[in-house]
């Protein structure tokens, strides 16, 4: 727990320095954590860095959005893995009703297809709630809060 909130409060100190835009936690039933800190550099994308609370993964993201008609979105998120010195690609379809996003993504890794996931983004004021599922039978949750 010491470790946690030591990482937790880099985190905090991160996010203020680099003046990220959203600060998030996501927990998932496979026993998995992630902090993750957002930077929006532009309307159709920006970068993350996501740390595994365990330390066992840090991963630099970019981001880039393309318009596909109205209310859809096809988001491109190409992921570099720190400790695995590998790039993943998980090309995300997004689709904006009035109250929540709906979306769905497919993992793409160097030598094989990994998960798909479904989930939906429902933004509440200055916090954006997540509840979604992938095909290795695991729930995720998270929260993320715009600053």
């Amino acid at each position: 727990m010491k470790h946690l909130l030591i990482l937790f409060n880099l985190v905090i100190i991160l996010a203020s320095v680099s003046h990220s835009q959203k600060i998030g936690y996501e927990l998932r039933t496979n026993g998995n954590s992630y902090l993750t800190i957002s930077h929006k550099i532009h309307d159709k994308g920006g970068l993350e860095l996501r740390h595994k609370t365990d330390l066992n993964e840090n991963r630099f993201t970019y981001r880039h959005n393309f318009k596909v008609v109205k209310n859809t979105i096809f988001s491109v998120p190409l992921h570099y893995k720190r400790e695995k010195n590998e790039p993943t690609l998980e090309p995300r379809l997004i689709y904006k009703f009035k109250t929540f996003k709906l979306w769905v993504q497919q993992e793409f890794w160097l030598n094989e297809i990994k998960n798909l996931a479904i989930a939906v983004d429902i933004p509440y004021k200055n916090y954006v709630y997540r509840i979604g599922w992938d095909t290795s039978n695991t729930i995720r949750f998270r929260i993320s809060i715009k600053i």
